[in-house]
Order: structure tokens, then sequence, then C-alpha cells
């Protein structure tokens, strides 16, 4: 029996290759939001190029999704000299009325970026942006604006040599004023780690799940929690200093990527419970959940790391 605070749905995992109607290496790493009464994951599928496309998902209960077959088409295309091979791991951000999706913008040289999309409808996808020059990942835009500027959480990277910063911009176009974010170390992610979904405001702080690597034998990839200040999210106000999930159960400890939980997507419920979608392995996609109220009360029971 663990104490970990992400329970595991008995359903799991509830999107596999087989959910697709072509040939599909994966399906795993979501964004997630809620669409009027609708669940929309935009998922990562590798198809049988092992191509990375984003794919829609849906679903009126959160569990059972169908995936749209055919990927995202994006408008207004931006030929920059840097192709756009990949397409994964994307954020979906609700800010002002509309869903602004952050993802890596990738090149067949392996070369990756942040691309910014935007969407009012999930059937079609207007690209604002390229927003951060390569090399960067896992990137997630807040909600709200934060001292009159909009704000994100990124990780700008160079081989395993990585920072977390909090970025701002007055258009959502061009970013600066970087401060970076330091957490106490722990043993768990003492190789690297970077944001998860989208963070979440609460009276307490930002809300912010984080992914975090261990190098054993192999990288192994756990879910941490931290909470951010509200006015300045580049300090930390508490910390667990326990995962929230690591990976157990066969269909995380075997695929693509061995001993691997990630997210990039949650969706809070009225009654504060957390739907926490994640990749598994990255070979399939998960679902766990908790409470808004656990989740704080670990990051403030021990204040920041010892």
């Amino acid at each position: 029996m663990t104490s970990e605070l992400l329970r595991r749905h008995g359903r799991n995992p509830i999107l596999t290759s087989d959910d697709l109607p072509f040939l599909c290496n994966a399906i795993y790493n979501p964004g997630a939001t809620k669409f009027g009464d609708e669940y929309i994951l935009l998922a990562r599928v590798e198809d049988g190029r092992r191509d990375n496309k984003l794919h829609v998902c849906r679903s009126r209960d959160g569990v059972d999704f169908t995936v749209e077959p055919t990927p995202i088409a994006i408008t207004n295309p931006i030929d920059d000299g840097m192709p756009e091979k990949h397409l994964y791991d994307p954020r979906i951000t609700l800010l002002e009325n509309s869903y602004y999706i952050t993802y890596c913008s990738q090149g067949f040289d392996e070369t990756v970026r942040i691309g910014l999309l935007k969407t009012d409808d999930f059937a079609t996808f207007e690209r604002v942006a390229y927003i951060a020059e390569p090399w960067n990942r896992n990137c997630a835009i807040f909600p709200e604006k934060i001292g009159g500027g909009y704000a994100r959480f990124d990780r700008p990277m160079s081989g395993d040599d990585v920072i977390n910063v909090v970025s701002y911009s007055p258009d959502l176009v061009h970013w600066g004023e970087s401060k970076a974010i330091e957490l106490e170390p722990v043993t768990w992610f003492r190789q690297k780690w970077g944001v998860g979904p989208t963070p979440i405001k609460t009276d307490a702080g930002w809300l912010t799940i984080f992914h975090g690597v261990w190098l054993a034998v192999n990288y192994v990839y756990r879910l941490g929690v931290v909470l951010l200040d509200l006015e300045d999210p580049s300090k930390v106000v508490g910390q667990s200093p326990e995962f929230i999930l690591t990976p157990r159960e066969p269909y995380e400890r075997t695929g693509e990527t061995i001993n691997c939980v990630f997210s990039n997507g949650a969706i809070v419920e009225p009654n504060g419970e957390v739907k926490v979608y994640y990749g598994a392995a990255d070979s399939c996609i998960g679902l766990a959940t908790t409470t808004i109220d656990e989740l704080v009360e670990a990051c403030l029971r021990n204040g920041r790391a010892r």
C-alpha cells in the first residue's frame, strides 16, 4: 500500500494505441481542459512513421475518450527557415476567453523550441508565434496576467543543463524579464525538473505539478508539487519533498521510455477534485485523481523541503 497523493483510476490506462483507427506507435502526454460540458485532451500521437502530431480527444465523463483520427491543422503557418517536423507535449491555458496552447516544435535535426497556438472551438487552431529560441521545452502560460503582464513557466536547456524560469510578456509574443525558480534539492529530481500542467490558482498560491528526473541505471520520471507566490511566482511558498506519483504499474514501467510518468494536463472539478492526465512510459495515457486541498496541504506541511 502506498501513500502517493495521486490515485490511479481503475480503468487505467484510459487511452492506448489500440484506441486509434490507424497504425499508431503511441499516444501520451496530453494537455487537458474543459470546453463547456466536454473534457478535451490534446494528445501527442506517434503514427506508424513515429512522426509526432497533436490530436483532439473528446469525452463527456473525463474517462471514455474518442480520438479524432486527423491531427489538428494550423492556420497561418510561419516559414522562418526552421521546419516544424514534430509537435508534442502541449499545455492548454484558458486565458481571456480563448484557449492558448504551448507545445514543443521540433525539426528533423531534433532542435526544439516552443510554439503557441490559439483556439476558441478546438476545431480550428491559429498560430500566434514561436515564442522561444532553441533550446526550450516544458512551457505553460499562467491563466491570468501577473503584475500587468502575461506570464509563463518555461525551461531553457542545453543538454541536461537546465534552468526553470518565470518570464513575462506584454503581448504573448515577446518575452523577457525572466526570473529563476529554485526548488530545494531533493534526491528524486536531482537530475532535472520542469513544469507539468498549467499552474492552478489557489488562495495559498499557484499550485504547480511538475515532473522530476533521477538517474539510476536509466532516467526515472516522477511527479511532484510546489506552491508559488501569487504576485511573484519565481518565489516558492511551499514544496512537498515527496513525489506524488511514481512509476509502479506495468504500463508505467515498460514502453518507449521505461519508468516514466509525465503530466502536462490537469482539470479541476467544481468540487475541488483534480483529474491529472499523464503519459505512461511514453506509450499510453493514464488518469490519476486527488484534491486541491490535499495538494496545497502537502506543499505547506513542511514549507520548503528540507
